[in-house]
């Protein structure tokens, strides 16, 4: 059923031990969501810890110093920034037990007992921000870096059209309790391993063009990004905004070999096309400018021409082609 804050928070109060689920493909907002709620509930004398499935790249490692690490048997699950379980990867069972979810996908699903859900938010970690002042939690340096973190990744620096006034006052409210907003915009949208510009060189040379080039798709098959040292997923899942940044581009997809036989397609779009639209047609989503979907089985250019079908009819349908 669908809450508002105050019934999560009443939830958040009533209820102790959490396991705090992030998503899979870990991004600076969900866990920045998960540490910094982690982090307030346990400033309360809660028990809590926040766990993703996973691995967390290094670069994210300052976000952990929101909490502390605790040893109980969880009894409470809430899952954040996580429209549908399927985003869980190994985890999936553990988040359909979810109590609460905390979201901003209009394509959640609702699988959670309760669901809190605010699609207007540019990142869930603006829900976690409201959470936190109903629940009376003083923010310190620790937990306005988690949630600037996720403000800040969720709209690329300030730069989507999915930031808001709000945005900017709650960052601008994070930077005030001591956030590192510089050394944070640096980390997460300036600075490369070497490892990752190898990688974009050789992506680089796998774009192809469809519908007169307003379509554009870059590739990550394994081969590619197994012969590569010194990347994690992070630097993989960045290659979603290459298409997106050449002229004339609509819709980007970045296909990601993620496992033998196991694709991810990363779909980010113009305003004239909502790319969560696409998604769902594969069984995905997400959000209106940036979203995606998995397929098992085929090849990867299958999987892409597949997709490349429904985004050719997209475009059509916008007036585009």
């Amino acid at each position: 059923m669908r809450i508002d804050i105050k019934e999560a928070v009443k939830f958040l109060r009533e209820n102790d031990d959490y396991l705090i689920l992030m998503h899979a493909s870990p991004d600076g907002d969900t866990l920045g969501c998960g540490t910094a709620l982690c982090g307030a509930l346990q400033r309360l004398g809660k028990k809590a810890k926040a766990v993703c499935p996973e691995e967390i790249p290094h670069k994210f490692d300052y976000l952990f110093d929101a909490v502390k690490a605790q040893t109980f048997e969880p009894k409470t699950i809430v899952c954040v920034d996580v429209a549908d379980t399927k985003l869980l990867g190994d985890m999936k069972e553990t988040g359909d037990k979810a109590e609460l979810c905390i979201d901003h996908h209009i394509s959640n699903t609702e699988y959670a007992k309760r669901t809190l859900l605010d699609a207007d938010s540019a990142a869930a970690c603006e829900i976690i921000y409201e959470i936190i002042n109903e629940l009376g939690v003083p923010f310190d340096k620790a937990l306005a870096n988690s949630v600037y973190t996720g403000t800040a990744t969720d709209t690329g620096c300030f730069r989507y059209s999915n930031t808001t006034p709000r945005t900017h006052r709650i960052a601008a409210e994070m930077i005030g309790f001591g956030a590192d907003f510089a050394g944070i915009n640096y980390t997460m949208f300036e600075l490369k391993t070497k490892g990752r510009i190898k990688l974009e060189q050789s992506a680089l040379n796998t774009i192809e063009y469809y519908a007169d080039g307003h379509i554009a798709v870059i590739y990550a098959p394994l081969s590619m990004t197994e012969s590569i040292e010194d990347i994690d997923s992070d630097d993989i899942g960045a290659l979603a905004n290459i298409p997106r940044q050449i002229q004339g581009v609509d819709i980007g997809i970045c296909a990601k070999e993620k496992k033998k036989g196991v694709y991810k397609l990363s779909l980010r779009s113009s305003k004239l096309i909502d790319c969560s639209e696409i998604a769902q047609l594969f069984g995905g989503g997400g959000h209106e400018r940036a979203s995606g979907c998995s397929f098992k089985g085929g090849t990867i250019e299958e999987a892409v021409a597949q997709v490349i079908k429904a985004c050719e009819e997209a475009c059509k349908k916008a007036g585009i082609i």
